[in-house]
């Protein structure tokens, strides 16, 4: 008997009666010929947590697009007009270090190519959001700054911003998208400020995943901000008049931790996790639950289905 399930980028995988911290982090792309691209783990629930990248050109179901050979590695992706950077990562138990690597491949989705060869990456660059500015130089977020970084360089600050930002999100018309604590900002490519919005955290009491009443990710289209926000369990959606409002309540268990616009379309990843009772081997199959929706017409639409067998 099989059982579907909605899918979604893990946030955690589980193992036996413990839940392991085995997030892979990543983002979600939008190319300009309207394919979509995600990382993950290959297979679902890999302990070891081999990378992949997922691609959907919504003509045909979500399939598997690139899977590192490596364990405990992620996907970074970024997209600007036919190309396609995708920064991998690993942790090198050897050395105690993560090092990464940058492919370039083009909307064709060939085999992609290796532009920067293995490096240290003290940085963790990706984790916070990158743009390539060339096939030899981009730029990335480390808290708290927006840092440059030349190949087989050292990185440097990229411009002087008057707040802490913990993550940047290339958007339409080489605008930049800042979120930091409980403000985001809309920039120029130097941190001018074109639009600012303020108070994204509310004031919660009882049930915070993790404890961590924080805003996970963030989109921008025409005025419009697109809101996965953790702690609340909620994607929300702030308008060009500034009126916000929840597009998705999730109940107990489920968090939500990437956004992404299809043209004017959210698209929106969340998991089902059980922090209080962890997991068990009878539980694995069904407290396992990621979810992958389009949000169209105040309905959920399923993207990505998996089969548990």
């Amino acid at each position: 008997m099989k059982i579907i399930k909605n899918i979604s980028v893990f946030f955690c995988i589980v193992a036996s009666t413990s839940l392991i911290n085995a997030h892979p982090n990543g983002n979600i792309i939008v190319t300009k010929n309207g394919c979509v691209l995600w990382p993950y783990v290959s297979p679902v629930g890999d302990i070891a947590h081999h990378a992949s990248v997922m691609l959907w050109d919504q003509e045909s179901k979500p399939r598997l697009f690139l899977k590192s050979e490596y364990e405990a590695s992620d996907f970074f992706l970024y997209t600007k007009d036919n190309d396609v950077y995708i920064i991998e990562r690993k942790f090198v138990n050897s050395k105690n270090r993560f090092e990464s690597r940058i492919l370039k491949t083009s909307t064709n989705f060939e085999k992609p190519k290796v532009i920067w060869p293995w490096f240290d990456d003290q940085w963790y660059i990706g984790v916070g959001g990158f743009k390539m500015l060339s096939d030899s130089e981009l730029i990335f977020t480390k808290y708290p700054n927006i840092y440059s970084l030349k190949k087989d360089k050292n990185p440097t600050i990229y411009f002087n911003f008057s707040s802490a930002i913990n993550k940047m999100r290339p958007v339409a018309n080489n605008k930049l998208l800042l979120l930091g604590e409980n403000t985001a900002w809309l920039t120029d490519e130097r941190g001018e400020i074109i639009k600012q919005w303020n108070n994204l955290i509310e004031e919660l009491q009882g049930d915070i995943p993790l404890n961590s009443n924080s805003i996970r990710d963030i989109d921008y289209t025409n005025g419009n901000l697109l809101i996965a926000y953790w702690g609340k369990r909620s994607f929300e959606l702030i308008d060009t008049n500034n009126n916000r409002k929840t597009l998705i309540q999730q109940q107990k268990h489920w968090v939500p931790h990437w956004v992404a616009y299809l043209d004017d379309v959210p698209l929106l990843f969340s998991s089902f996790l059980d922090f209080e009772n962890g997991f068990t081997e009878d539980l694995k199959k069904t407290t396992i639950i990621p979810k992958f929706v389009m949000y169209r017409k105040r309905k959920s639409i399923n993207v990505w289905e998996y089969e548990i067998n």
